[in-house]
């Protein structure tokens, strides 16, 4: 509660996310600049990963420390221009894979903050080299949350406290979603 600072940064991003999210101009742009913020934010990504890595137990200069704040921003709004610009190409249209992770995206959320701290408590005895650390703390972390959805869902008592309505109210909304239009 006295982060001030991460509250009025997380929630600038916030409020920007839920404005442009059902703008059609940030989905066509963010379709159309897909590569080239995937092309700068991979890079962007590695470069961090690997001045953290180097840096870990020292101070950087200052001019370095300058460009990863760069960096830093780069590999931030790359991110968030790529990953809707490639799902909104992968997957222009309606699915049930949709449905099921749109639901999903509240619980995991919950979860993932969580999984991560627990995760990388029990990776730190291994020493893993950032490279090899990162990408297997982004997979397992999005495996043990899906997992994690699956069982929430499927318990009643933990569907609300996720989120999730209740198991009648959602079947209901889904047969409704499935009825024709007319």
């Amino acid at each position: 509660m006295d982060d001030w600072y991460d509250h009025a940064q997380y929630f600038g991003v916030f409020l920007l996310g839920f404005l442009v999210a059902r703008r059609d101009g940030f989905r066509d742009a963010a379709v159309r600049l897909r590569r080239p913020a995937l092309l700068l934010w991979l890079p962007s990504w590695a470069g961090l990963a690997a001045y953290m890595a180097h840096f870990a137990r020292g101070e950087p200069p200052d001019g370095l420390r300058l460009a990863m704040r760069v960096a830093w921003g780069v590999d931030q709004w790359c991110a968030i221009v790529a990953v809707p610009g490639l799902a909104r190409r992968l997957a222009p249209g309606d699915s049930p894979l949709l449905h099921y992770l749109a639901a999903a995206v509240f619980p995991v959320h919950i979860l993932h903050q969580t999984v991560i701290v627990v995760l990388a408590h029990r990776l730190k005895p291994l020493d893993l080299p950032p490279l090899a650390e990162g990408p297997l703390l982004v997979l397992a972390t999005f495996a043990l949350c899906l997992a994690r959805y699956e069982l929430v869902r499927r318990v009643p008592l933990l569907r609300p406290l996720f989120g999730l309505k209740r198991e009648a109210a959602a079947r209901g909304a889904r047969t409704r979603a499935a009825e024709p239009a007319g």
